[in-house]
């Protein structure tokens, strides 16, 4: 074998072994990131059973149930208070979420469209984190979400309103009564139709 074809040999090979060092680091990657999102689940899954286990009556959120009134902190870490009474003119939307569940991420655009038929009149929407401000925060800082958000890491509320699994998606009266309640994905289906027809009453009320 000649210098130059056991030049080219030798690159060849090295050239196979960094291919070899980059899918191997590929897969590496891609599998601890599969882990990462088994466990972060499977913590949420462990969170919402933690809370359905106390619950009394039904597990999930149904029409005709009272919440209460509830303070909340916005990105900006200003407080927010959430609050019904007979006085109230304008009901809320209360979208429940985890910035570490991959559904609710999907569910964001058709909640952002939601809002936008919505509008202001009849109903406040709100995105309700049940993390931690500042993680709510840093997923903010990418997502960009154009409704308003505010964190609620009080599992106490979360019983209260009987989250048990998200995406949730509530109509809540300006009384503090639950109208419609959606748990998990809301597809543009005949289940998204629903609140829509709520707020169409809404504005027929308000003429």
């Amino acid at each position: 074998m000649d210098g130059a074809v056991f030049r080219k040999w030798v690159l060849k090979a090295r050239s196979a072994d960094v291919n070899f060092v980059l899918v191997l680091s590929a897969a590496l990657l891609a599998l601890l990131f599969s882990l990462v999102l088994l466990r972060q689940n499977f913590r949420l899954r462990t969170e919402l059973g933690q809370l359905t286990a106390g619950l009394s009556g039904p597990a999930r959120a149904l029409p005709g149930d009272i919440v209460p009134p509830f303070q909340a902190v916005t990105l900006e870490g200003q407080k927010k208070i959430i609050s019904y009474s007979d006085h109230n003119r304008v009901g809320f939307v209360l979208l429940f979420f985890s910035p570490r569940c991959r559904v609710c991420a999907e569910q964001f655009p058709l909640w952002e469209q939601l809002s936008d038929e919505i509008g202001q009149e009849c109903y406040e929407v709100l995105a309700v984190s049940l993390d931690s401000l500042k993680e709510t925060q840093s997923w903010a800082r990418d997502r960009r979400p154009t409704l308003e958000v505010v964190s609620l890491p009080d599992r106490a509320l979360w019983r209260a309103y009987r989250v048990t699994a998200i995406p949730e998606t509530v109509v809540i009266s300006p009384r503090g009564v639950i109208s419609w309640a959606h748990p998990g994905l809301l597809r543009k289906d005949e289940a998204y139709r629903e609140p829509l027809s709520l707020l169409k009453e809404c504005h027929r009320d308000s003429r």
